[in-house]
């Protein structure tokens, strides 16, 4: 029995990345010569996620997703940069590349077909409070398909196990907002404490060190309960799930940096 395993692999085909002024162009290049046609770059308002995204790069975008449609073996990394100065750290670049891809999508390029990463650039903005540009960059990937004999059959239904689970929040912010992976998250808890109904969720919540350490407790239980609430709210029973606050404890990030402490902003699930 042969069985073909999907994996992600970057190749070395990259895309033209957006220059410094909205009067430049930029094309997106992958293997066997195709290029797109030069499109205007795509700029961001100073720690702003928004893109603002020309309409003659929207023609570009869906030259992409026809391609992705039309190649299934093809993927796009999309790397959301930001500059050190700017607030939101880690999540901000990620925002950036969620956007372009939610364009992507919108031109009709498959979802699973685009996976997005944050990047931090240590520069100086160099047009403060003006358009930013040069805050996106592509990689065409390769899917691997990898063959793997075995003569037993094949086990389909995952194990009844459930991962940890973070989740982001923005400096001094407890908003909770809902993504595919915290749904995805949500179905396999939903299935795995079914199944085990004597299991309990601890939702713990942590902060950077900003701010007093009296008020990042606080926070840190806000979030927590906040998460908690929503767990409740979307079908967990209230025996199965608790929530604590341990505001700057247990970092793992450093905080000596804005990308450290996007990630110590956070509340993890696990299994009590």
């Amino acid at each position: 029995l042969f069985i073909g395993i999907g994996s992600w692999l970057i190749s070395g085909f990259t895309c033209g990345s957006s220059t410094s002024t909205n009067t430049n162009t930029f094309s997106f290049m992958d293997e066997g010569g195709w290029k797109s046609k030069p499109a205007s770059a795509v700029s961001f308002a100073l720690s702003s996620g928004k893109a603002t995204i020309p309409a003659d790069t929207k023609k570009q975008y869906k030259e992409v997703a026809t391609r992705l449609k039309k190649n299934e073996n093809r993927g796009l990394m999309i790397t959301g940069n930001y500059y050190s100065s700017e607030t939101g750290g880690a999540e901000l670049g990620m925002k950036r590349a969620e956007a372009i891809k939610a364009e992507l999508v919108k031109q009709g390029a498959p979802a699973e077909s685009i996976s997005t990463q944050s990047r931090v650039l240590n520069n100086i903005p160099t047009t403060k409070g003006k358009a930013l540009y040069n805050l996106v960059d592509f990689s065409f990937m390769e899917k691997k398909t990898e063959t793997v004999s075995d003569a037993a059959p094949v086990e389909t239904k995952e194990p009844s196990v459930l991962d940890p689970f973070t989740l982001r929040f923005e400096s001094g912010k407890s908003k909770l907002e809902m993504t595919s992976e915290l749904r995805h998250y949500l179905d396999r808890a939903l299935q795995y404490l079914s199944e085990n109904e004597g299991t309990v969720l601890m939702v713990t919540g942590y902060t950077d060190n900003d701010g007093s350490s009296r008020a990042n407790l606080s926070l840190s239980k806000s979030r927590a309960a906040k998460v908690r609430r929503f767990l409740r709210k979307n079908g967990v029973k209230s025996a199965q799930v608790k929530y604590q606050g341990k505001g700057e404890a247990n970092p793992v990030g450093s905080n000596d940096t804005s990308e450290g402490k996007a990630m110590n902003r956070r509340v993890e699930i696990t299994i009590q």
